[in-house]
């Protein structure tokens, strides 16, 4: 009788290993088949009124704007070529970089179609600014072209940077990543809120500008409301004091000091690059110096190294940079 338990008890055991054994087989051939179906899925970028199909995600990339190199970084995949590396590097302050193997495939506006093609890219990707070299890269590989110059994107140009991250990253294969890194930065913009509603400010109203000389003229860009840098900026608990102007193509207006004073109850968030005299040419020219946030010290400078027309990164770039002026 104990023969017969031990014999049974032997065969039970086998069995559970063997029926263990089969689902988990079946398991690793599901996963095989869902990666499969991945690598061949079609995908459909959407660039402005332009669709594109790809047979599963794309690997070798040329990006000819640098929001689309920073866009691939930001979900982890480096590009085979950026037109204008040095000016990348220059320009745009981020955490993540640019691998030495990426190669320099000549200027955004020029780029070299001969430095392109040596590098067999699957794809091409750029801005619509672009398109005037079009035909000559399409001889190389399918080129994507986002618009932001539509009046959908022009209207809310966060909104149009947000979604140009998603295309990239679903072209890539890395479309949760790119929506991770969305949710990243608007947790980062939550996080600094905090801290800026704290802070004690004079007032939330603000005046975000790009300045810089020409032939020592002062000039400056003052990002509108419908800028990304509005976004971003309303999103950690300000609100932009420009409120009477169009929504711009590029999100800003140029002004001088004169034009300053219709904004100047207002806190002013200025960028300016470390070798331009621009506040030198100020310290004597009165119509500046009669301005409230100048005479009130509401001036803050969020540094040198925000790329006001990049993606999340650059925009995590200004989070950081605008807590660290306002929270004392």
């Amino acid at each position: 009788m104990k023969k017969k338990l031990t014999l049974l008890s032997t065969l039970l055991f086998l069995f559970i290993i063997l029926t263990g054994c089969m689902q988990e087989d079946a398991s690793s051939q599901e996963s095989e088949d869902k990666s499969d179906a991945s690598d061949n899925e079609t995908i459909i970028i959407e660039a402005g009124s332009e669709k594109h199909e790809f047979d599963g995600p794309q690997k070798n990339i040329v990006a000819l704007e640098w929001s689309v190199a920073e866009e691939l970084l930001a979900v982890g995949v480096q590009p085979a070529g950026v037109a204008d590396v040095e000016g990348f590097n220059k320009w745009v302050t981020i955490d993540k970089k640019l691998d030495d193997s990426v190669v320099d495939v000549g200027q955004r506006t020029e780029p070299n179609i001969e430095e392109i093609a040596k590098l067999d890219p699957d794809v091409i990707v750029g801005k619509e600014y672009q398109r005037k070299h079009q035909e000559e890269l399409e001889k190389v590989a399918p080129v994507v072209l986002y618009d932001g110059a539509t009046d959908e994107a022009i209207s809310d140009l966060y909104a149009h940077m947000t979604d140009t991250l998603k295309q990239t990253g679903k072209l890539v294969g890395k479309e949760q990543e790119a929506k991770d890194a969305i949710t990243h930065l608007e947790e980062r913009m939550d996080a600094a809120k905090q801290k800026v509603e704290a802070a004690n400010l004079s007032t939330s109203e603000f005046v975000f500008t790009q300045a810089f000389s020409v032939n020592q003229a002062p000039t400056f860009r003052l990002f509108t409301s419908n800028s990304t840098v509005s976004h971003v900026l309303e999103g950690i608990g300000l609100t932009n004091k420009i409120q009477d102007q169009e929504p711009q193509t590029d999100g800003f207006i140029e002004a001088n000091v004169e034009a300053l004073s219709n904004y100047q109850e207002s806190l002013f968030l200025h960028t300016v690059q470390k070798d331009d005299p621009l506040f030198s040419n100020l310290e004597n020219n009165q119509a500046w110096n009669s301005l409230a946030f100048v005479k009130n010290e509401d001036m803050y400078d969020l540094g040198a190294g925000v790329w006001t027309f990049g993606s999340v990164l650059s925009m995590e770039t200004l989070v950081d940079h605008a807590e660290e002026a306002l929270v004392k």
